[in-house]
């Protein structure tokens, strides 16, 4: 049996990690993904030890609780670092010591940030603890690939023919990616996504008297307190759609709907008439899954 060199480990050890302002998703080398709240706090708590927390910079940041991230600049974000390290301990569970590669995403609008993600991160040492425990992580090489466009790396053979639309909606952002035979035509962010839904519903119910804030609608909604009518549904995703109306015609290309909030939306996006169509079978995770595609592809020219 062959020894793995210590270049072929650095090139096999990758994290990817897509920060969204809901949810945290991430996949390791090995195929495992998970998913975290967004919510993060650096507020006292009591008890400490009843809360997932890293501590790192003299601050004790704490994790799936207080409010969701609201900053669209995702690079700007004042938990960004403690966010990523939380996660490489999620991805990397019982280890002390990670040596890893990351890759992180952007909407495309902002990856003209990307180099300064980097510089933040590459060829870095982290001391921190989590959850009490000592850490020390290296971080090596740091990717940062365009949200919805990695997706076309988790498609299979047939769905990659052709002319295809990718149309990934996430909490802040629609990412819309028009692509022939593999190359890309078309690269657009939309500022649109489940949290506006969210936000909007949430006016409509303080306006009733309630005092509700965003962190609480999507839970209220699922338990049944608060009553979303289809149409609401309906209206949320026709102005989706009609945000995509200048930038392509989607009649003339094959669709697949992808990202978190198109399997809420899933009952009406199965309604259209677009003459060729579909929703990701792993809408939640096709971010991650065909970012981790591409990073090893990369990985392999950047290490070798």
């Amino acid at each position: 049996m062959e020894k793995t060199s210590a270049k072929e480990e650095i090139v096999n050890n990758v994290v990817v990690i897509d920060q969204g302002n809901w949810n945290t998703k991430w996949i390791n080398n090995k195929g495992i993904k998970g998913v975290f709240s967004s919510r993060v706090s650096s507020e006292y708590q009591s008890y400490e030890e009843g809360f997932q927390r890293i501590e790192y910079n003299e601050q004790t940041i704490f994790f799936e609780v207080g409010q969701i991230q609201k900053e669209f600049n995702k690079v700007e974000k004042w938990c960004l670092i403690p966010q990523i390290l939380y996660t490489l301990c999620k991805a990397n569970p019982g280890k002390e010591i990670i040596e890893s590669n990351i890759t992180l995403l952007l909407p495309a609008i902002q990856m003209q940030n990307k180099t300064r993600l980097i510089d933040k991160l590459k060829n870095k040492e982290f001391n921190f603890k989590y959850n009490g425990k000592e850490i020390l992580a290296s971080i090596h090489n740091v990717l940062i690939l365009p949200e919805g466009y990695v997706s076309y790396f988790s498609l299979n053979s047939e769905d990659k023919k052709g002319s295809v639309a990718l149309v990934d909606i996430g909490s802040r952002t629609v990412n819309l990616v028009v692509l022939h035979n593999g190359k890309i035509e078309k690269l657009n962010t939309i500022t649109l996504g489940s949290y506006n839904f969210f936000q909007k519903i949430k006016n409509i119910e303080n306006a009733k008297g309630e005092n509700f804030v965003e962190e609480d609608i999507k839970r209220l909604i699922d338990e049944g307190i608060i009553k979303v009518y289809q149409k609401q549904y309906a209206e949320f995703l026709n102005n989706i759609l009609d945000a995509i109306k200048p930038l392509v015609n989607l009649a003339t290309y094959k669709v697949i709907f992808t990202g978190g909030t198109s399997l809420m939306l899933q009952e009406y996006i199965n309604k259209l008439t677009l003459p060729n169509f579909k929703i990701h079978e792993d809408a939640l995770n096709s971010n991650i899954i065909g970012a981790m595609e591409a990073s090893k592809i990369i990985l392999k020219d950047v290490v070798a």
